[in-house]
């Protein structure tokens, strides 16, 4: 009787392992399957063309977790004379590529293409020329980019081409991991790794008008101004708490609050009102809502900001 007893415990012991195993693996296996495709990687390229103009190309890496044949990237900015690549597990596959605005003024690229698998590999790259990105702020031209992920992405890598003959000042908002010169044009890289869903990057460089020439010496700056420019995003992020002292306003925030004194205002309606760029409003929003000033609410795209009550 004891060793049909111990043979019974074995198999409920047996049983339990496997269900705690069933139990851990099961939220893995759904999270994988709970997009249309796992981004293996992101990589986005802008090359300066004028003072208004950039080209911006997208180069996606995915695998599909289910069946489909669109991809839509979704812009804030203007876009014009879009075109796409597609390769599917290796093979140049014909694409439809259109445009449309949809609500809150976003533009949205639609690339079609033949029908995928679960499995299949996919690397998608979309090219357009677009403006709004460079803007003039107290007398010089800005970059200024922001990007939030909806879904996990492996490997995020962007790369900005500055042509010659511009002179790169602060702010360098975050500081490049890697700066390369040529004989035509600057190239300033970020990369990041194992981007969690709902991170978020703003992306800002400072530029003077025009020079004539290009010396090694702009390095230096640059990477001086890069340092500057990460400890000021750090300043920004880090705020002290549990202290009474009441805050000294900046202009800009003394705007913001005077804006929301009538109501609540969408994020996007506090860019032109405010008349700089988004990432800068992003970044004060961002830094006046953990002082307490105000609070964000998500409205579709963007947010409905308002005054925090006390």
């Amino acid at each position: 009787m004891s060793s049909v007893k111990n043979q019974k415990s074995k198999r409920r012991k047996s049983a339990l392992i496997i269900m705690l195993v069933a139990i851990f693996l099961l939220p893995l296996a759904s999270s994988q399957e709970e997009y249309e495709y796992n981004i293996e990687s992101y990589s986005i390229y802008f090359d300066i063309i004028n003072d208004n103009t950039i080209k911006e190309t997208i180069e996606i890496s995915l695998t599909a977790n289910t069946d489909f044949s669109r991809y839509v990237f979704y812009s804030d900015y203007p876009i014009e004379n879009p075109d796409a690549i597609v390769k599917i597990n290796g093979e140049m596959k014909i694409v439809n590529v259109s445009v449309s605005k949809i609500v809150g003024g976003i533009n949205a690229v639609y690339v079609k293409f033949p029908p995928v698998k679960k499995g299949d590999r996919i690397t998608i790259k979309i090219s357009f020329y677009s403006s709004g990105m460079l803007q003039n702020v107290q007398n010089k031209k800005q970059f200024a980019y922001y990007i939030r992920f909806n879904q996990p992405v492996n490997v995020f890598y962007v790369r900005l081409f500055i042509p010659k003959g511009y002179a790169i000042l602060s702010p360098i908002i975050p500081s490049p991991d890697m700066v390369e010169s040529s004989e035509n044009r600057l190239v300033l890289e970020w990369r990041r790794e194992n981007v969690k869903t709902g991170e978020e990057f703003y992306f800002i460089v400072g530029f003077s008008g025009e020079i004539k020439g290009f010396s090694p010496l702009w390095l230096v700056v640059i990477f001086v101004s890069a340092f500057a420019g990460g400890f000021f995003a750090g300043m920004l992020y880090k705020e002290r708490r549990g202290k009474e002292k009441v805050e000294v306003l900046r202009s800009d925030e003394e705007k913001v609050i005077e804006l929301l004194k009538n109501g609540p205002v969408l994020q996007s309606a506090l860019v032109k009102k405010l008349g700089v760029s988004k990432a800068k409003v992003s970044l004060l929003l961002k830094d006046m809502e953990k002082k307490g000033l105000i609070e964000r609410v998500k409205e579709g795209r963007s947010y409905l900001v308002r005054l925090k009550e006390s």
